[in-house]
């Protein structure tokens, strides 16, 4: 990207870099790592064309299951998340977020961590 002058990156974070996560401690914490890569990158190169951004779901339709690991989160989170957990997302609705972030319309946007996560992060 140097090389070509410019260019758009978009890191996957996950709704659980937003705040404390049902998914655990050590998956939280990468999720937060991601965010803080994403903006470092964006802050030092920006002067060289460069754009980062990340996309922030929250869940999405995969084969991938979520079983609590614990009875203690279980019995925290479990009647949390019974009533705030929005309509699972289609891998679609992510793609269009990703597409716009990359595309010259998101030119003006560097640095950012965006939900796209049916408003769970606004809870």
């Amino acid at each position: 990207m140097l090389a070509a002058g410019g260019g758009a990156i978009v890191n996957v974070s996950s709704e659980a870099s937003l705040r404390a996560s049902a998914s655990g401690v050590a998956y939280t914490a990468a999720e937060h790592a991601v965010n803080g890569i994403t903006k470092s990158t964006a802050v030092c190169y920006k002067a060289n064309g460069v754009r980062a951004n990340a996309v922030a779901p929250g869940p999405v339709a995969t084969n991938i299951e979520a079983p609590f690991k614990s009875e203690h989160a279980a019995g925290v989170l479990g009647p949390i998340m019974q009533t705030t957990i929005p309509p699972v997302a289609s891998a679609g609705q992510l793609a269009a977020t990703i597409t716009w972030l990359l595309s010259d319309d998101a030119s003006n946007v560097n640095g950012v961590v965006l939900p796209s996560d049916g408003g769970w992060s606004s809870l």
